[in-house]
């Protein structure tokens, strides 16, 4: 009796090649949105950092009835908070932007303050620091890859408005 010859077990090269080539192919297509995605995920973190420390900034100035201070710094996303001219609270600043989030800018677009600081008052308000009218300025923050922008307007009387249509 004559035994019939199996092929043996596993896969053929030809096989392989086609399924790594696949593969290959897929995550061509999948890196790109992968690597947008993370920076927007990035990018969230410290949009949703301004509007807390700008709260915490506004309570405090109100409950203490002392003025607090958030220096800008127009173009690279940091901030610093002071109360009463004092040392810089660093649980309320963003000074290192630059590392955590890179190539993300930030714009101070309409109604920039004058000094560039946003200086609330024992009431809350937001003033330029000099004297002038409440102020309420916009601010647009932008994606590294540019793909993403989003609109925050901070309001004379100390809340910021994130404008839901300018994130894509």
């Amino acid at each position: 009796m004559r035994h019939a010859a199996r092929r043996p077990g596993g896969f053929t090269l030809i096989e392989l090649l086609v399924t790594l080539a696949v593969a290959a192919m897929l995550g061509m297509l999948v890196v790109p949105n992968l690597v947008t995605m993370v920076q927007s995920g990035k990018t969230s973190v410290l949009i949703n950092k301004f509007p807390q420390d700008v709260a915490w900034a506004r309570n405090l100035a109100v409950t203490s009835q002392q003025p607090v201070q958030i220096a800008l710094s127009n173009g690279n996303c940091q901030w610093v908070a002071t109360v009463n001219g004092g040392p810089t609270v660093a649980e309320h600043s963003m000074t290192n932007a630059a590392t955590e989030y890179p190539g993300v800018t930030c714009s101070i677009t309409t109604n920039a303050p004058t000094t560039g600081n946003l200086d609330f008052n024992s009431q809350g308000f937001i003033t330029d620091g000099v004297g002038g009218p409440p102020i309420s300025p916009t601010i647009t923050v932008t994606t590294a890859n540019g793909q993403q922008t989003w609109t925050m307007q901070v309001l004379s009387s100390g809340s910021v408005i994130l404008n839901s249509n300018t994130a894509s």
